[in-house]
């Protein structure tokens, strides 16, 4: 996630000498409209030395989702039948399931209509508070047992209000020209057999998710729209036929749609990877600058933190005032678009890149975003700085002082996200001192070391849920005591 302040002003830190200021290699871009698109040419970067990053061969993740969704745009309404598989991998027996149902959160957000087991075709007790649903199991499951549910329920989409001092911006949901389906199906929290199921409650600020991997099959339909619409998702369709988007996608955290009959595209290639930019009709200068970031982050990111198992991301324009990530996909705030003034002096630039990293740090690399939330947003945050290191180095003491050292951040960074006083508060230690720390850390090892950690640190954690235990181990392994910046940053004063 972004979040964001009035900065006026720019930093002094120097800039080291670890990355080359090169750019990044040709992209070649496509675009629905008729102006040519972006392109980049350059020499080609020098990578340090990198480990092998390899996902095992494995069986299928424990959970995954089949969901057919008709969403009915005058309604504003979508109806879901998904059949909901889990294996339990625990000794421990199991006696109750817990879904998440993010849309229950919203007023007559949610109604189940049917949940059953689809072995037996009896209905299945279940109970509903908040966003938690506890399903309550006739047969405890034993290690490798499989339970197959099928869930037919319908969503009633909430508005997305205007921007508001009071409350956190809205993402799912609604507008005039865009509805956005996020967390919108029942989805199965991450099992831990010491602590059970890693549930947290919602925080007024920040994220408190935590998502394990899962494969979906999701099948869209798109009913009483007065136009055809363009849909933007976590990847592409696998078939498409009229008004209708049947998408495959493994080993994801989850499965994001952005539905749009506004939506221009641009697209680009990196490295075999389809980047698409969604955007607003009047905005595709804008539209075409975060492509070339976006494209430009990803050859950077898979430098210097390892390859990307994904062959698509899409980027899009939120008619909101926020920036989001999901596991392949993106939102950035139209303020971002609107305020950009043709320079990377902006946050269309910096948070073009910082949500590019996401996919990296909090999508490949999970955390708990409630108890550890800097171990994606420090990373993301630092992440700006090696991308405007790289591209446009006479602007790092701008970003420094811009982003970070105008708030003079304080505060303790490795805190649950319920302690922090405050949005303000939040985003000082856990995004900016983050940043900071991660500088330290780096000037005390050197390039070699600390880049190489990085990737260590990647290659060792893809497709898990990462800790603090593991970003420090990786580090301590080089031998270099970094105990007075762990205490500078990560402990309470007495």
């Amino acid at each position: 996630m972004f979040l964001t302040g009035v900065a006026m002003s720019a930093c002094v830190i120097s800039t080291p000498a670890g990355l080359d200021n090169t750019t990044t290699p040709t992209v070649t871009s496509t675009t629905s409209t008729s102006t040519p698109s972006p392109t980049e040419t350059a020499a080609d970067p020098t990578p340090l030395a990198t480990p092998t990053v390899s996902i095992p061969e494995q069986s299928a993740p424990p959970n995954s989702y089949a969901i057919h969704a008709v969403y009915d745009f005058a309604l504003q309404q979508v109806s879901v039948k998904q059949v909901i598989r889990y294996t339990h991998l625990f000794d421990r027996p199991l006696n109750e399931l817990i879904l998440l149902v993010e849309p229950n959160r919203f007023a007559n957000g949610f109604r189940m209509n049917q949940l059953v087991d689809a072995s037996s075709g009896q209905s299945v007790n279940w109970e509903l508070d908040g966003n938690l649903m506890r399903v309550y199991l006739e047969e405890p499951l034993s290690l490798q047992d499989r339970i197959e549910l099928i869930a037919d329920y319908v969503l009633q989409l909430p508005q997305i209000p205007p921007p508001s001092e009071d409350a956190k911006p809205q993402i799912y949901g609604y507008t005039d020209r865009q509805t956005n389906l996020v967390d919108w199906y029942l989805w199965l929290p991450p099992y831990d057999e010491g602590q059970g199921w890693v549930v947290n409650p919602p925080a007024y600020f920040g994220e408190y998710t935590v998502y394990p991997l899962a494969d979906f099959e999701v099948a869209l339909e798109v009913i009483h729209s007065p136009r055809d619409v363009v849909v933007a998702a976590s990847t592409r369709p696998v078939q498409q036929g009229q008004n209708r988007w049947d998408f495959r996608f493994s080993r994801a955290r989850n499965f994001a749609l952005s539905i749009s009959a506004d939506f221009l595209v641009s697209e680009t290639e990196v490295q075999g990877v389809k980047i698409h930019s969604y955007y607003f009709p009047m905005y595709q200068r804008q539209g075409e600058v975060v492509l070339t970031h976006t494209a430009q982050a990803f050859s950077l990111y898979s430098e210097l933190f390892g390859p990307l198992p994904r062959t698509e991301i899409s980027v899009v324009q939120a008619d909101f005032l926020d920036g989001m990530e999901f596991d392949g996909l993106f939102f950035l705030s139209k303020g971002f678009y609107e305020l950009y003034d043709g320079t990377d002096k902006g946050y269309l630039t910096i948070i073009s890149v910082h949500e590019t990293a996401h996919l990296w740090w909090y999508a490949a690399v999970a955390n708990d975003q409630a108890q550890h939330p800097w171990l994606d947003e420090s990373l993301c945050t630092y992440a700006e700085r090696l991308y405007y290191e790289r591209y446009l180095p006479d602007l790092v003491d701008w970003w420094w002082y811009y982003r970070v050292n105008f708030y003079q951040p304080e505060g303790v960074i490795d805190l649950p996200v319920y302690d922090y006083q405050g949005y303000t508060a939040y985003r000082d230690a856990v995004y900016l001192r983050g940043a900071t720390f991660l500088e330290e850390l780096r000037q005390l090892l050197g390039d070699e070391k600390f880049f190489e950690g990085m990737r260590h640190y990647y290659a060792a954690q893809i497709e898990n849920i990462a800790s603090p235990n593991d970003f420090f181990a990786t580090f301590e392994s080089y031998g270099v005591d970094f105990s007075n910046i762990r205490e500078k940053y990560f402990y309470r004063e007495e």
